[in-house]
């Protein structure tokens, strides 16, 4: 189902020179999702024929349904321009990413890589409206994005109309750099089903070295996308077992590439057999480039939340501005079988006859009760001692339990909030000696946003929902400061309770320079031992001679240094000083992966 209407929020905040806007899309049966909407260019909008295939291709892009592609949802005029919108995802372009890590490590780029291709070749054989195949021959980093669940998503599907181009059709400087052979030579014209290929397999280059072939070739570059080889990597950046991939993804000819995307992902994956990154893995890495606490993240939510919250309260405005007819309910049915609609006036008869009231109200009041006690038959021995007997029974029950809960053991009060669906099955017997868990009535006001998610409850009470807790122990090597879910907790190993859910884990040991992010998913019923090792990688640095090296905020020498640097992997920040110069940049390290700075001071 497609939205209906759109209504602008604020700024996306996607990086310099992003026109896009958070929005919320309306669906019709009364759901409001986050969008981002992107207005057309203001050229377009003077360019009536732009405009229109603008619009075609934008609904055409709107059939394409995909996980590995942004959802379209279609194209809107807006109070001042059109836009096109679309499904707002949740992540950061792969841009993005490369400007903060320059490089991802293979097992996370070939998941990146592999990602793109299955969305790529879906677009492919879906096709366009005359059977030919939907080539979309604008991947690079920037229309690439990385969802923060872990998810790659293709982007830019019903945009293409208003790339910028240069005279002749070609691509202009800035995306010129990410161009196949063909697209050199021909511009958009001339490309097909290998020039994705090829653009997918630049892509992967740049995200394993952190640099685009031939970028420094200045004007030579076009020459050299012709002619010249793909250039060698740094020894270490690139698996051997990657090498002959991306040369045969980056051949000069179409023919002599993968014939499609499919087949170029089905050679990584054999490249690389069960050493390719999960979507868990992938979330965690961009949550330690991109935390939730970060301003941008930050900023989108407070946009999305108040954008909602302002749709939730248009929605009760309208409803409680409509008016609501009072229905006059049937008596009670004489049988199992659901009840008749209610006949004509007279069709039943009740001994004392309600009157319905004409004028509506809201919300429609409960029927008046029907006095039966006068017009009931008496029969035959009076029942007022029953009902004595039973009055005595419960008065007896209340006072009982009034008085085990006065007399209950004191226990410390835990947040509680209402529950609406309590969950009624799977009852247990919690141990008395056990620590106190949150006690659950409701998961809405009240409830606290920075509580870790749970994911199994047990009843305890008609009503009362309590999460479950696992014995869990960390270790790690070597010993590292652990944080969970945002509170430090002591250092490894820890052993303690942990409720069911996913929980966030930050590994610090500030002198051997560890410094990682993970995600713990506690679930089942036994207890959870997880075991962290921190392997190292190594930095290289070329920076003017006399320069001070610090990474972490402690000093690693001084440059230029006789040996590469032997860090630990996770997320790290570098500073070099030369008088009151510096340079400095945040970047992350795997097991095994070198990365190398050449720092220019002015």
């Amino acid at each position: 189902m497609r939205p209906v209407r759109y209504q602008v929020l604020g700024p996306l905040h996607a990086g310099e020179g992003s026109r896009a806007q958070l929005g919320l899309a309306v669906f019709e049966d009364g759901r409001a999702e986050p969008c981002v909407v992107v207005p057309v260019p203001e050229e377009a909008e003077k360019d009536a024929a732009l405009l229109e295939k603008i619009r075609k291709e934008t609904e055409h892009a709107a059939q394409l349904d995909h996980p590995n592609i942004v959802t379209v949802f279609g194209f809107a005029p807006l109070e001042k321009t059109s836009a096109r919108m679309v499904e707002f995802a949740d992540g950061e372009s792969l841009r993005r990413v490369l400007n903060v890590s320059k490089a991802l490590a293979p097992r996370l780029a070939a998941r990146v890589v592999i990602d793109a291709c299955t969305g790529v070749h879906y677009a492919h054989l879906a096709g366009n409206d005359d059977g030919s195949a939907l080539v979309h021959g604008d991947l690079r980093p920037e229309t690439i994005l990385l969802s923060f669940a872990g998810v790659t998503k293709v982007t830019g599907y019903g945009a293409l109309a208003f790339a910028p181009r240069e005279i002749g059709g070609q691509r202009v400087k800035g995306r010129r750099v990410h161009s196949s052979p063909e697209q050199i030579i021909g511009g958009r014209e001339a490309i097909t089903i290998p020039s994705d290929v090829y653009l997918l397999g630049i892509t992967f280059y740049e995200l394993l070295t952190g640099v685009v072939p031939w970028a420094d070739q200045g004007d030579g570059f076009d020459q050299a996308v012709l002619s010249y080889p793909l250039p060698p990597a740094t020894p270490g950046l690139i698996p051997e077992a990657l090498v002959p991939v991306l040369e045969r993804a980056c051949q000069k000819k179409a023919a002599q590439r993968y014939p499609t995307p499919l087949a170029f992902r089905e050679a990584i994956e054999a490249a690389l057999g069960d050493d390719l990154a999960t979507t868990d893995e992938l979330s965690t890495y961009l949550d330690s480039l991109f935390p939730g606490s970060g301003a941008v993240r930050a900023e989108r939510r407070r946009t999305i939340d108040a954008g909602i919250a302002e749709f939730a309260r248009q929605q009760w405005a309208r409803r409680d501005s409509k008016t609501v007819p009072v229905v006059q309910a049937p008596p009670p049915p004489q049988s199992p079988q659901p009840p008749p609609p209610p006949p004509p006036s007279g069709a039943f008869q009740v001994v004392k006859p309600v009157t319905p009231k004409q004028a509506p109200v809201r919300p429609p009041p409960p029927p008046e009760p029907i006095d039966v006690e006068e017009e009931e038959p008496k029969k035959d021995g009076s029942s007022t001692p029953w009902v004595i007997f039973l009055l005595v029974i419960v008065v007896a029950a209340s006072g009982y339990f009034a008085w085990s809960k006065a007399n209950a053991p004191f226990e410390s009060p835990s947040q509680v909030v209402r529950d609406a669906d309590p969950v009624p099955e799977a009852k247990v017997e919690l141990d008395a000696g056990a620590p106190p868990l949150a006690v659950v009535i409701d998961a809405g006001e009240g409830a606290d946003a920075g509580a870790p998610e749970v994911a199994a409850a047990v009843v305890v009470d008609a009503g009362v929902v309590a999460p479950v807790a696992l014995a869990v122990t960390i270790e790690s090597r070597p010993t590292v400061e652990l944080s969970i879910d945002g509170a430090v907790v002591g250092t490894t190993p820890w052993s303690g309770p942990l409720p069911l859910g996913t929980h966030k884990l930050k590994l610090e040991n500030k002198d051997l320079l560890v410094s990682a992010a993970r995600t713990l998913t506690v679930q089942g019923t036994e207890p959870i031992t997880q075991t962290f090792t921190f392997e190292k990688g190594t930095v290289g640095v070329n920076a003017p001679p006399g320069a001070v090296i610090f990474i972490d905020g402690k000093k690693q020498g001084v440059a230029p240094l006789a040996n590469d640097l032997s860090i630990y992997e996770g997320y790290h920040r570098i500073l070099v000083k030369v008088g009151q110069a510096q340079w400095t940049e945040a970047f992350s390290l795997f097991s095994g992966q070198r990365v190398s700075f050449n720092v220019e001071l002015e």
